[in-house]
C-alpha cells in the first residue's frame, strides 16, 4: 500500500487540476492505475523482488545501467524528494545527489 500511495503522490503533478480535488483514496486508485498503464514495474523491478525497488540491469553500448528505486522510502527511494528535485530528476536526469 505504501508503494501505491507513493506512486499516487509521485504522479500527482501529471494529473489535471480537476483531478487534484479528489479524495486521497481516489488519488491512490488513480496512481495505481497510472503505474499499471505505464507498466512502471517492467523497468523499475527485478523479477522475484519487491515492485519498484529498482536494480534492473539494462545492457547498453556504453555499459550497464540500473533502474532506480522509485518507492516512497525516505532512505532508499524518493520519499524525501521535493517537487523541484523530482522535476529536475524527471526532466534533466539529475538526482538529489547531482
Amino acid at each position: 500500500m505504501k508503494v501505491i500511495l507513493g506512486l499516487a503522490l509521485l504522479l500527482l503533478p501529471l494529473l489535471p487540476v480537476a483531478a487534484r480535488a479528489q479524495t486521497p483514496n481516489d488519488l491512490v486508485q488513480r496512481g495505481a492505475y497510472l503505474a499499471r498503464a505505464a507498466d512502471c514495474t517492467a523497468c523499475h523491478s527485478v523479477p522475484g523482488h519487491a515492485p519498484f525497488t529498482g536494480g534492473r540491469a539494462f545492457a547498453t553500448p556504453f555499459g550497464t545501467l540500473y533502474s532506480p528505486n522509485i518507492t516512497p522510502d525516505s532512505e532508499t527511494g524518493i520519499g524525501r524528494y521535493t517537487d523541484d528535485e523530482w522535476v529536475r530528476m524527471m526532466h534533466q536526469g539529475i538526482g538529489r545527489g547531482g
